[in-house]
């Protein structure tokens, strides 16, 4: 049962991902990749590390902000 939910869900999701259009930042990506200096670089800093980093800030600061809202919405803080 289980299963089936899931299956439906990731085809759910797959359909309404397919409407997107593709990301305009690929080119950009994909001429990145060919800088020979760019290794040396995040060497002495981290880029990825810096971005993953922020990613699960953004994600906490996000997620402690809809849980506030819902408390202010449920009236319990104000």
């Amino acid at each position: 049962m289980l299963m089936k939910i899931k299956t439906a869900l990731i085809i759910l999701a797959n359909t309404l991902l397919s409407f997107l259009p593709d990301s305009p930042f690929t080119a950009f990506f994909d001429s990145v990749e060919k800088v020979p200096a760019l290794g040396y670089l995040n060497y002495f800093i981290p880029i990825p590390l810096i971005i993953s980093i922020g990613e699960a800030w953004l994600t906490c600061i996000g997620i402690f902000y809809l849980y506030q809202a819902v408390l202010r919405f449920v009236k319990l803080i104000e």
